[in-house]
This record gives structure tokens, C-alpha cells and sequence, in this order.
């Protein structure tokens, strides 16, 4: 990862924080959603990926969360946003990469 893009991705999630709109602010109202298709490029690992979500998505989502990826895909993460969006899905993603079961401790 690089450490001025990670920097720079914290300066805008506190802009965002920053701003206010309605009830709370523009990162409470927002759902910032990102990870990388490799752990360790060097060797294309996909074991233990570094996922980054972040923002309340006005509540949908719980905040303040360190979950363990217990070896999912990372399509799990994507299933579970979009639960938290409402989209109405039992299953995401295909081939090693589908999931059934989102993280329902971090939807609220």
C-alpha cells in the first residue's frame, strides 16, 4: 500500500466528516468502500486482503467495527452493503468468490 495514498484517502474521510449535512455530517450520510485484489503482489496472494469501508450510509451501516475476515471473499463485504442499501439479494458473487452470508453485526 501506498503510504501517500493512504494519507491522502484519511485527508478526504476527514473532510467529508467535516462537512455537515442534514442530521450529521457528509461521511455519516456516505459509504466509502475499498480494498485491493491482492495481499502481497509480489506473489498475486488474495489471502487476508486489506478491505476498508467506511461511513454510516445515514445508518445503515455500523461504524467503529474491526471485523476479521474468518477467510471470505471479499465479496462478502459487497453483500453486505448492499443488504444495507436494500437491495433485495440472497446471493453474490461467482465461483469461489459467492457468498450467502453478509455481516449482519454490521448492518444496522
Amino acid at each position: 500500500t501506498n503510504f501517500k495514498t493512504v494519507k491522502q484517502s484519511i485527508k478526504r474521510l476527514k473532510e467529508m466528516d467535516a462537512i455537515p449535512e442534514g442530521d450529521g455530517t457528509i461521511l455519516d450520510h456516505s459509504l466509502v468502500f475499498a480494498f485491493t485484489d491482492q495481499s502481497f503482489a509480489k506473489i498475486h496472494a488474495v489471502d487476508g486482503l486489506p478491505i476498508f469501508v467506511a461511513g454510516g450510509a445515514s445508518g445503515r451501516m455500523k461504524s467503529g467495527f474491526h471485523v476479521a475476515g474468518d477467510s471470505s471473499p471479499v465479496s462478502r463485504v459487497g453483500l453486505t452493503i448492499q443488504k444495507a442499501m436494500g437491495v433485495s439479494l440472497d446471493v453474490w458473487g461467482k465461483g469461489s468468490m459467492e457468498i450467502r452470508q453478509p455481516y449482519t453485526d454490521l448492518l444496522a
